[in-house]
């Protein structure tokens, strides 16, 4: 139940994110947004592949 509550928490922040990344490529919001926007998707890829990977052990 805990995993679910995660994701279900995680999911608004994706999608803002997403958001964020489109208008940066789009050029409404500077570049940078994007690129940090890029770095936040990373490092939350990397949390959710160690959290999982340690869950299964």
């Amino acid at each position: 139940m805990e995993r679910k509550r995660l994701y279900r928490l995680l999911l608004p922040v994706v999608i803002v994110l997403a958001f964020l990344y489109t208008l940066g490529l789009a050029g409404v919001v500077p570049f940078t947004v994007s690129y940090y926007t890029t770095i936040i998707f990373i490092f939350l890829f990397l949390f959710l592949w160690w959290e999982a990977r340690f869950r299964r052990n």
